[in-house]
């Protein structure tokens, strides 16, 4: 009995083991052309696609969209240059195609490249111009149905030419598209900074007609920024226009949603500047009714340190000067606030969350204006109110005599 219960137990030992060999279909991961960022344009062939159509290498299409894929090279992170420091050779190349669709385009690549894998993707830049014409929820839609692709995708705009983005990158030797999604980890340090939303959190916005925003990435011949950040109308689903650094800065203080950064404002009497530095900071849209009359009142609060002055040096914890300083920063928030506000009402979109405190507080209400909500909003009251909290002066806490 004993030896049965060995044999059995050997057999299924080895059947278990048989099932850890792995996929049959399986490839080596080199073997693979790892797509790692897409840039979508208006459709104007590129030169290398004119030759080939001269050649023979056309299909009927219409030039509506421009896609530029970027594929990362796996074998040349581990190379070495002459001199045994790191290989300056290329880790990525571009591939561009034009046509009617992304299933199209991506079809057309499979005859000038080996195994592209979407699987990889870390970012999607789109172009205004693009956005423009074709609404986002039909330039996307064949990437939510991908099942290879993850919902994790970040999306960003450009007002300039989309592809441009993914040919400069700010450090030597980085792969354009991963230093783009890097670069937002700097969130922390830049309340100016727009949030990269994924395709996980696009789809609601376009699903019930909301509008929103998302970063806008331009270059220079040398250089890449994150500045400031398109607006998605949401009864289009089309770029509907453009809001500087600082409205995405009084934005993102309306909607609570800073994860660090700064606030400068100038000493009225003397023009001496004073940053503030945000340790934290949240934000309550209050919905007030009236009768039939709809206000709202934005509360917002911050927690932080005075980080620089160029005030002459003073007793900065005395209550007097504390409480002066607390103003002047308080007074610059609402001021950001405002500003942002109005750049809403200017492009008849709502994108800071007015219309969602709405429909929470006073859902039988929203009922009655949600169909037409973006021109609604132009014409309701705003008021503002911020408290800041100073908790540290650094070593300027000094008394000088």
């Amino acid at each position: 009995m004993i030896k049965f219960r060995s044999g059995l137990t050997a057999m299924t030992a080895l059947l278990l083991c048989s099932t850890l060999t792995g996929c049959w279909s399986s490839s080596p991961i080199e073997d693979r052309n790892l797509e790692v960022g897409i840039a979508l344009d208006t459709g104007t062939q590129s030169r290398e696609e004119k030759r080939l159509q001269k050649r023979g290498g056309g299909y009927p299409k219409q030039e509506l969209i421009r896609r530029t894929v970027q594929f990362e090279l796996p074998e040349a992170h581990g190379g070495s240059g002459s001199n045994g420091g790191p290989s300056q050779a290329k880790n990525f190349y571009n591939l561009v195609e034009t046509g009617d669709s992304m299933m199209e385009i991506t079809r057309e690549t499979y005859l000038q490249t080996n195994s592209p894998a979407g699987f990889h993707l870390k970012t999607i830049v789109i172009s205004s111009s693009l956005l423009s014409r074709i609404s986002m929820y039909e330039l996307l839609d064949y990437f939510l149905r991908d099942n290879d692709i993850r919902l994790s995708l970040k999306v960003m705009i450009s007002t300039g030419t989309a592809s441009d983005v993914l040919k400069k990158t700010t450090v030597p030797g980085q792969v354009p598209a991963l230093a783009l999604k890097e670069l937002f980890d700097n969130r922390k340090r830049n309340s100016r900074m727009a949030k990269p939303l994924p395709l996980a959190k696009i789809i609601g916005p376009l699903k019930s007609n909301k509008s929103f925003i998302l970063p806008n990435v331009i270059t220079t011949d040398h250089e890449i920024k994150v500045a400031g950040a398109g607006v998605i109308k949401g009864k289009t689903q089309k770029y509907a226009g453009f809001l500087s650094e600082t409205e995405v800065e009084g934005l993102q203080w309306i909607k609570g949603d800073i994860a660090g950064g700064i606030v400068k404002e100038a000493d009225p009497q003397s023009g001496k500047i004073i940053e503030y530095e945000i340790k934290s900071a949240k934000s309550k849209i209050q919905a007030i009714m009236d009768g039939d009359d709809i206000s709202f009142h934005v509360h917002m609060t911050s927690n932080g340190r005075i980080a620089e002055s160029f005030k002459p040096a003073k007793n900065l914890s005395n209550n007097r000067l504390m409480a002066q300083e607390k103003k002047w920063v308080e007074e610059k928030v609402n001021e950001l606030a405002q500003n942002a506000a109005a750049r809403m009402r200017e492009l008849r979109v709502d994108v800071g969350g007015f219309g969602e405190a709405l429909r929470i507080q006073h859902p039988e209400v929203w009922k009655k204006v949600k169909n037409d909500w973006d021109n609604a909003f132009v014409n309701i009251p705003v008021t503002y109110s911020t408290k800041i909290q100073i908790e540290d002066y650094g070593a300027a806490t000094m008394t000088v005599n």
